[in-house]
């Protein structure tokens, strides 16, 4: 398969045991602010958009969810069944969701950008019981700053010139939740961790993102090379500031 013929939002099937091992979780604050938000119990339904290998799913499990996964990636599946998790192979909007409406949480992590249709909250909502939950979240990294970010930036200009540096702006999201009639006014809440990485660690967690997975191989190794030798000017490890960033809303009517 050529690069142009690659989805960007369907390449983690690709490295998904290296996506498992290299990418971030998430605190257990945030689960805690879910659960909270939805007075969420043990034995309550959820829905997962996009749940890849189970790094938001195993914890909602842990507490008492029975969570029903779907996950479009084949790889991906298939990891999280290796957790003992059952998946779903299936995009969120081509989802056959039959006599639903009986979920008490919907929620997507690290994957509601990558759901199309401009019915998409419409379906969500759809899933939900009354009072039922919708929760979309992302874990946003902070950019390097000092000499370190400088030098980092330097290497994806002379590099990835393409590729843009620009935090995401996730306003949208609300904007979505605001304009469908069945969901409620959106709540919006952040929760900060940090996560060191090694060299060798930074470098497999790039090839796991799609902007970079979608690079060519010549590339994309080259520029990861060069971030980690700007890693090993600096100490060798970084530390990785994330904000996890949620938007929490309830299903009305």
């Amino acid at each position: 398969m050529s690069d142009s013929d690659r989805e960007q939002r369907l390449v983690f099937g690709e490295i998904a045991q290296q996506y498992e091992a290299f990418r971030p979780s998430y605190p257990h604050e945030l689960f805690d602010t879910i659960i909270d938000f939805g007075d969420l119990h043990a034995g309550d339904r959820a829905l997962e958009i996009g749940a890849g290998t189970g790094k938001a799913t195993v914890a909602f499990v842990a507490r008492g969810l029975d969570v029903h996964a779907l996950e479009p990636s084949p790889g991906m599946a298939a990891v999280l069944r290796g957790k003992g998790i059952e998946a779903e192979e299936t995009l969120f909007e081509e989802w056959d969701p039959g006599a639903s409406g009986g979920f008490q949480l919907v929620y997507a992590a690290q994957a509601w950008h990558w759901v199309r249709g401009d019915d998409r909250y419409d379906r969500v909502a759809a899933a939900l019981r009354p009072g039922g939950t919708v929760a979309f979240f992302w874990n946003k990294g902070r950019d390097w700053t000092g000499s370190l970010g400088a030098d980092n930036d330097a290497a994806y200009a002379r590099l990835a010139p393409e590729m843009s540096n620009a935090q995401w702006q996730l306003d949208w999201v609300a904007d979505g939740i605001d304009a469908c009639a069945l969901l409620g006014p959106p709540t919006r809440r952040i929760v900060t961790w940090t996560q060191p990485y090694s060299r060798v660690e930074w470098e497999r967690l790039l090839g796991t993102h799609s902007d970079h997975r979608i690079l060519p191989d010549e590339q994309r190794a080259r520029l990861h090379t060069a971030v980690g030798d700007v890693i090993d000017r600096h100490g060798g490890h970084v530390e990785v500031v994330y904000d996890v960033e949620i938007f929490l809303s309830r299903r009305v009517g």
